[in-house]
């Protein structure tokens, strides 16, 4: 797996939970080092019009990864993963689709839930993915919850992971 996919995987693993966004004692790299998570609130606007902007743009991206142009690489989709009343997003790379149907390996420590491991394969609906993301030469396309979570990093620090990862959000 190319590192980059490993780093922004660990950046973007998103825990919904029912409170608000916890204060900040780490900047989000320092997370990614540590393979850390970021916490927001259940109901979050940024994190709902993400989602929603992934989801309504799925088709042309699932119509990408079925058959990617030269230079496009590491289509990756994040699904949710639900143990009781807690839920933990993870990123599925690499992941496949079969008679309408997907797998995939999960790309990210759980912290949350406890009833999958790091590099296991899961099966999911098309319905439970939340969020898209591949590469395409130097630029990232999709990951918009990485976006809405860095609507809340210190800018400087937000504008260094859009660097970083060739990331275009609108900040």
């Amino acid at each position: 797996m190319p590192p980059w996919i490993r780093t922004l995987a660990v950046v973007a693993v998103l825990a919904v939970a029912a409170y608000a966004i916890t204060p900040r004692s780490e900047t989000i790299s320092e997370k990614a080092s540590r393979d850390g998570i970021v916490n927001v609130a259940k109901n979050a606007p940024d994190m709902a019009a993400a989602m929603r902007r992934a989801r309504a743009t799925l088709p042309e991206f699932l119509a990408l990864a079925d058959a990617p142009r030269a230079g496009m690489s590491g289509f990756s989709v994040k699904v949710a993963v639900r143990e009781g009343d807690r839920t933990e997003y993870f990123w599925i790379f690499p992941f496949a689709r079969q008679e309408g149907k997907f797998s995939g390996t999960l790309n990210n420590q759980p912290r949350i839930v406890h009833n999958v491991q790091l590099g296991q394969s899961i099966g999911f609906a098309e319905g439970a993915i939340v969020d898209w993301l591949y590469r395409d030469g130097d630029t990232m396309k999709g990951s918009f919850t990485t976006c809405a979570i860095l609507k809340h990093e210190p800018r400087r620090e937000a504008d260094a992971m859009m660097k970083q990862y060739g990331l275009d959000c609108d900040l």
